[in-house]
């Protein structure tokens, strides 16, 4: 059970207002909520004490530098945490920026005609993003479009840092493969140790999907199956799904989600280079 504070009939949690219920999931709870001291609208994200595991990693993360690290991240294509606590010993929450829009699973999913218009640029707020992250320590490990919220003015940010763990940690066993199975890099299937290229290969899958509206592999209710199709399974090219688009985008995307990591971009800062010189070719073919 979730512990709330109730005040004049108003639900309360860790000196929050909460305002209504926004999402729900397995491991958690967000709510759009208010600070009552200062009236900012924000997003209280409250852990379910029954995700053992989940609680593992925030207490990795945020009850260690890394949780000071999570607090001073400011980039635009990044959500803003503003606070972190528990309620008790097994509740706890994370206070982060309200966003006004859906994510982009959701408008994918949907075939919104902002998806449509505003591809080459979200593929590129993603990228600037991830970028970000990396820089700053971390690798995001749970990367994909149901993880990059859109809002209302047409910026892309990053969400979800309940798998995140600094790129300098190398546990073989430790949550290995928690994520979500249509973008998790091979070596994060075979539960291997990671660094920033399983998020890289996570930004090709993800691009691909929101420039062609489609995924590389077949869509299947399996995740044992998604996952061995990372292993097995030849990927559809970009070309294929969208013949208009650049040589050259697809040349970036294939390289993002080559099943073996030696082959992929190094860094972020190398494959959104790339995708911002594919991108200008893309625009220069429309115009």
């Amino acid at each position: 059970m979730l512990d709330f504070l109730f005040s004049r009939g108003r639900k309360r949690y860790g000196g929050y207002e909460l305002l209504e219920e926004i999402a729900r999931g397995g491991m958690s709870r967000v709510w759009k909520a208010r600070k009552p001291d200062d009236d900012r609208i924000c997003a209280v994200k409250v852990l379910t004490p029954e995700s053992v595991e989940t609680m593992a990693r925030f207490k990795a993360v945020f009850e260690t530098e890394e949780g000071e690290i999570a607090l001073r991240m400011n980039h635009p294509n990044v959500i803003k945490t503003y606070d972190y606590g528990r309620m008790r010993r097994d509740a706890y929450y994370i206070v982060m920026e309200y966003v006004d829009g859906p994510n982009l699973e959701t408008l994918v999913v949907l075939e919104s005609p902002r998806i449509a218009e505003g591809r080459f640029e979200l593929v590129l707020q993603m990228g600037a993003g991830l970028q970000y992250i990396h820089e700053q320590g971390l690798i995001h490990r749970d990367f994909c479009p149901k993880n990059v919220l859109y809002g209302s003015e047409d910026v892309a940010k990053i969400i979800d840092f309940g798998l995140c763990v600094p790129a300098t940690l190398q546990e073989k066993t430790f949550m290995a493969r928690a994520g979500t199975a249509s973008y998790m890099a091979p070596e994060q299937v075979r539960s291997q140790p990671l660094d920033v290229r399983a998020d890289i290969y996570a930004y090709g899958m993800s691009a691909f999907e929101v420039l062609t509206n489609r995924r590389p592999f077949p869509r299947t209710q399996s995740r044992s199956r998604r996952m061995q199709d990372h292993l097995n399974i030849k990927p559809l090219r970009l070309r294929q799904v969208c013949p208009d688009l650049p040589q050259e985008l697809e040349d970036v995307v294939e390289k993002c989600i080559a099943k073996d990591r030696q082959m992929r971009y190094k860094s972020m800062d190398e494959a959104l280079r790339d995708m911002r010189a594919a991108v200008d070719i893309a625009l220069s073919q429309q115009g």
